[in-house]
């Protein structure tokens, strides 16, 4: 009975992780035979992300894409995975903030914003980031990119680590260029 009780709490008074952060505008284009992913992350900034940049400490946002290959009726294949990871660090000297962009650990692009508006930009604006190179474009099958977002983690229950994460958000279907003799 105790068990029952304790689990029920459980679930009536733990929300999900990452109930706020959500994806939105996810969108694919396509330049050749490279996946280009643009998207924006809402609410992410909440009180624990703005303390621990002010600390100064490297804050991250990692993003995970998925290439699927579209199926109906069945479960979708995946194809390829990556990872897109915005890391912010604070100078309280300078009062600037330096956000550092890492493609599956190859840095890809650096810069210096001033304000925190700008800031919130940067980590939650991606703008047309090559996320993929399609090196065999599967046929004329359609495709479909998933992305998702982790935040950071947190204690559950003082003691049980959980990663704070949205719901992957999935793109519009569309179709790999054909090949080219």
């Amino acid at each position: 009975m105790r068990a029952t009780f304790a689990l029920l709490c459980l679930v009536l008074f733990v929300r999900p992780a990452g109930a706020e952060a959500r994806i939105t505008d996810l969108q694919v284009s396509l330049d050749g035979n490279r996946v280009l992913a643009s998207l924006k992350l809402a609410d992410a900034f909440d009180r624990r992300l703005a303390e621990r940049l002010d600390s100064g400490l490297p804050t991250s946002i990692l993003y995970r894409f998925e290439l699927h290959s579209d199926r109906k009726h069945w479960y979708d294949n995946r194809l390829e995975a990556a990872t897109l990871e915005m890391v912010a660090m604070y100078d309280a000297v300078s009062r600037t903030y330096t956000v550092h962009a890492r493609l599956d650990d190859e840095l890809v692009e650096s810069r210096t914003v001033r304000d925190r508006k700008a800031l919130e930009a940067a980590m939650t604006e991606i703008q047309k980031v090559p996320i993929f190179t399609l090196e065999r474009p599967p046929g004329r099958r359609r495709l479909l990119l998933k992305a998702r977002a982790e935040l950071g983690s947190r204690l559950l229950l003082s003691f049980i680590p959980v990663t704070i994460t949205t719901d992957w958000a999935d793109s519009a279907k569309f179709r790999a260029p054909a090949r080219q003799p």
